[in-house]
């Protein structure tokens, strides 16, 4: 379906490889504040120096970012960004790093999953993102083969870390809600009908983990 129309969010997709080769994406959204239908390059430039510290480069606080859980294979290549107002081009910003987990790779449809809360409860209103592979060093994933005590408090920590930094600069990680969902038919009680609904940003509150790793399909290899 074709993206949405939602005034002052940019799509930034995260764009990198597997330890194995295979292809990861995660997709995230942000709105400048005040509110601009079109953000700037420039401005989308002083978000992405902060924004690329979620994944490699120096923790907020008492956070880390999520490749130093990574193995060493994993890579990132670039960030595709997409101001979200119906007319702008697609505007892209290298970014290159690597894991620093250590040599050993879990398997690549291995994620991590992070959930993004809002203020506000439903559906439309939390996001996920299902970070990449992690290493599967003991310091990473325990005995029992959940994620360790230390990642689920550092990584979250360094999310909330970069939404006060983005913050400094008007700048908010948000869910995007758009798309289309299945409803009781009031007419026909053995049918569903498809819904739409008009796009909608929501201010992410909190970011949370839990140490239960999931698999995405289309990153087998």
């Amino acid at each position: 379906m074709p993206l949405p129309i939602i005034p002052g969010v940019v799509r930034a997709a995260v764009i990198g490889q597997t330890a194995s080769g295979g292809p990861w994406v995660n997709v995230w959204h942000l709105r400048h504040t005040p509110v601009d239908p079109s953000p700037t390059t420039a401005q989308i430039d002083a978000m992405h120096a902060l924004f690329v510290r979620m994944y490699s480069g120096t923790a907020f606080s008492t956070g880390a970012p999520w490749f130093n859980a990574c193995p060493t294979a994993l890579v990132v290549s670039r960030i595709d960004y997409t101001i979200l107002d119906g007319t702008a081009l697609g505007y892209t910003r290298p970014f290159v790093a690597s894991g620093a987990g250590g040599a050993a790779a879990s398997p690549a449809e291995v994620a991590a999953v992070m959930t993004l809360r809002t203020n506000i409860r439903g559906r439309r209103y939390r996001g996920r993102v299902y970070l990449p592979q992690p290493a599967s060093g003991s310091t990473i994933i325990g005995n029992d083969g959940k994620l360790s005590a230390t990642i689920l408090t550092a990584v979250p920590t360094q999310a909330q870390g970069l939404q006060t930094a983005l913050q400094a600069i008007q700048w908010q990680i948000v869910v995007a809600s758009y798309g289309k969902s299945l409803v009781k038919d009031p007419n026909d009680k053995y049918d569903k009908i498809e819904v739409t609904w008009s796009p909608f940003a929501t201010d992410v509150s909190t970011f949370t983990m839990d140490g239960v790793l999931d698999v995405v399909r289309n990153r087998k290899s």
